[in-house]
């Protein structure tokens, strides 16, 4: 029998270990790829810039709230000041209403006034200059509504005595007023004096005024002015006022 020759054996070796080699390693020893690199593959990467809520589903409850605007606040806020030396509840500008010299009353007039639970009586007399006019108002305290009638006259006599009043000026503006009173045991500590003068020298186009009442719940005011000059008497409430408007030159 023929043995190989040393070179031949050789050369199968090197045959048997490419042959080997081409086969690869058994399944069994092959390394996996890492699991968490395949999930993090299948997986997008959040931004900084999106939304937490989209990132969670769930609201950031570290967000601070939204904020009104400016504007917002501002409306709210403000207030509008009211305008100076006019009734609050005036329903119309003076200046436009119905001006007359003639005698003007309220209805029912003298006996139509209640005295309510609270009668009335006088506690302030104030005046102030308008464009077109000038406003005298009397105010009351108490819950009742007097009734009342202006006119103008050639004199003026005490109420009960019938004694003569000088009044300044030419014409004398008389304003009757029906409903204020109080019980003659109790008067009250603020009702303003009887039988006085008021607003004196003010440069409207009245130059003073008398007061004189309440006597058995009837008052009369007495306006001093230079001329007769066409006027206008409403009543209003919340408090209770009478209010008399004079036609000035202005």
């Amino acid at each position: 029998m023929r043995h190989p020759h040393p070179s031949q054996i050789t050369a199968m070796g090197a045959a048997t270990l490419l042959l080997l080699s081409s086969c690869g390693s058994p399944e069994g020893t092959q390394d996996p790829a890492p699991a968490e690199d395949t999930q993090q593959a299948d997986q997008p990467t959040p931004s900084s810039e999106s939304d937490p809520a989209d990132q969670t589903g769930q609201p950031d409850e570290t967000a601070e709230p939204e904020q009104p605007e400016e504007s917002e606040q501002a409306e709210e806020s403000e207030t509008p000041a009211p305008a100076e030396d006019q009734e609050p509840d005036q329903a119309e500008d003076a200046a436009s209403a119905d001006f007359r010299t003639d005698a003007q009353e309220s209805e029912g007039f003298p006996g139509e006034f209640t005295r309510g639970e609270d009668p009335n009586h006088l506690i302030d007399v104030r005046s102030g200059i308008h464009e077109g006019y000038d406003r005298v108002v009397f105010e009351y305290t108490g819950d009742g509504v007097p009734s009342w009638r202006g006119e103008y006259t050639d004199s003026a006599a005490e109420l009960g005595r019938g004694e003569p009043i000088e009044v300044a000026g030419d014409h004398i503006l008389e304003i009757n007023v029906n409903g204020p009173s109080w019980a003659p045991e109790d008067p009250p500590e603020d009702e303003l004096p009887s039988q006085e003068y008021y607003e004196r020298d003010t440069g409207g186009s009245f130059e003073e005024i008398f007061i004189q009442g309440p006597y058995e719940a009837h008052s009369q005011y007495l306006i001093g002015l230079d001329q007769e000059r066409p006027f206008q008497v409403q009543l209003l409430e919340d408090p209770t006022r009478l209010v008399v408007d004079i036609a000035n030159d202005e």
